[in-house]
């Protein structure tokens, strides 16, 4: 069995999925991928792929943040080594620009397509377009793996692969708020997603299977910038549209 999952999205706070597809690669999911092992507890951030936590402030959207989060942690993975800060202001300017035609909500389309990821140290600053012949890009993908919608238990295993990038329910104040513990709130949406994050892990804690998401609202937030959310329930819509980069 092959599986694929291809959505396209409105430009709009809220993700729209539609089933006339539009723009966009969509990868092809082999056995070979579902037949991972899965272990009780898994975390990304006990291999060093995982950058610190950022603050978005104003630059750009969460997306913009979750797209290079995945692509420098897709890099550490493929190179054995430590992850390293790639230029979050690149996928503003390159990604997230109507001029350049390739909407960030193509998966890891844009990236392909520029070429892969300068780092943060040698892309110039946010200026709204883009200067990605100013570095040389070290970050690269291929292609964009999509996660059956709900297959949360698909999740668990493509996870091992890598870091999931997630659109989410964010709108309630409860998340906003979050502070510690397995979150958990029946009036989060599946549907109403308005903001990204990336998946790095999972676990149980006292009967609650979880899921270990990487926010863009600063170390202060959350349990030191993260959050756990209940696992099979797609609580806020975590495996509604749900992806991750491939580079082979």
């Amino acid at each position: 069995m092959r599986l694929c999952l291809c959505v396209c999205t409105m430009v709009q706070t809220v993700v729209v999925l539609c089933l006339i597809i539009q723009h966009i690669h969509c990868a092809v999911v082999s056995n070979s991928e579902l037949d991972i092992k899965t272990d009780d507890n898994f975390d990304w951030r006990n291999y060093g792929v995982i950058t610190p936590v950022s603050d978005q402030g104003q630059l750009g959207s969460a997306m913009d943040f979750v797209i290079a989060e995945e692509v420098e942690s897709l890099y550490a993975i493929k190179t054995k080594t430590k992850a390293i800060l790639l230029s979050r202001n690149e996928v503003a300017d390159c990604c997230d620009n109507p001029d350049t035609h390739q909407p960030i909500f193509d998966g890891f389309g844009c990236i392909e397509a520029i070429g892969g990821l300068c780092s943060d140290s040698t892309y110039k600053s946010h200026t709204g377009k883009c200067q990605n012949n100013t570095c040389t890009p070290i970050g690269k993908v291929t292609g964009t793996g999509y996660i059956p919608t709900g297959r949360e238990d698909f999740m668990k295993k493509v996870i091992h692969i890598a870091p999931i990038a997630a659109w989410i329910d964010a709108s309630q104040s409860s998340f906003q708020i979050y502070t510690s513990g397995i979150y958990s709130d029946p009036r989060c949406s599946s549907t109403q997603l308005d903001h990204a994050v990336q998946i790095v892990g999972y676990g149980t804690e006292a009967g609650v299977d979880y899921w270990t998401v990487k926010n863009s609202w600063g170390a202060g937030w959350g349990e030191q910038g993260y959050m756990r959310i209940q696992r099979g329930q797609n609580m806020c819509g975590i495996a509604t549209l749900a992806f991750y980069p491939i580079e082979k």
